[in-house]
């Protein structure tokens, strides 16, 4: 496996990780905690 397969894996399973948690954030009404311009914000999901 070259190096550019495995950061496409690696792209792709945090992508979908992401992607799960919004989901789960959105179904229990939660927020998401986030850094904006180096300050932590929390943002509804």
């Amino acid at each position: 496996m070259t190096q550019t397969e495995i950061k496409e894996k690696v792209l792709q399973g945090t992508k979908l990780a992401v992607e799960r948690m919004l989901t789960k954030k959105r179904q229990t009404n939660s927020y998401v905690v986030v850094s904006e311009n180096g300050k932590v914000v929390q943002v509804k999901a």
